[in-house]
């Protein structure tokens, strides 16, 4: 069975943030029903497991557990190749650039000044999540 790549889960411990994040989702076309959150990588997980949700949109710096320890969970330790995984931060990318070569985890980093930008599934959507967009144009 293919995974539903319909439905995206944002990670922040922010709940600002998660609500800009969501609001710039259905800007590019994703419905509102399709996107899920999580306050951090824990709860993440959960969703995850339960729900299957294979677009994970994750911060970097949580407590309880952060998105490199939930990557390193999933893309590594469980070996889920179905999962498209991109991290967002405040945080300079150097620094976390530094984080993902310790893990071996090549996995896209997009900074949180993307979040003033307006997306469209075009340009933020497809570079990061393509089975999303495929979804989205097939609804």
């Amino acid at each position: 069975m293919h995974p539903d790549y319909s439905t995206i889960l944002i990670v922040d411990n922010a709940e600002f943030i998660r609500m800009i994040v969501r609001l710039r989702l259905e800007g590019a076309g994703v419905p509102p029903k399709n996107i899920q959150e999580a306050k951090n990588g824990q709860e993440a997980y959960d969703i995850v497991v339960a729900q299957g949700i294979p677009n994970i949109l994750c911060d970097y710096e949580m407590a309880v557990m952060d998105g490199i320890e939930l990557a390193i969970k999933l893309l590594i330790t469980e070996q889920r190749q179905d999962i498209r995984f991109v991290l967002f931060s405040g945080t300079p990318l150097t620094r976390i650039t530094a984080a993902l070569a310790e893990t071996g985890l090549n996995i896209p980093v997009i900074p949180k000044t993307r979040l003033r930008e307006n997306w469209t599934a075009t340009d933020f959507i497809s570079a990061w999540f393509p089975e999303l967009t495929a979804t989205l144009s097939r609804q």
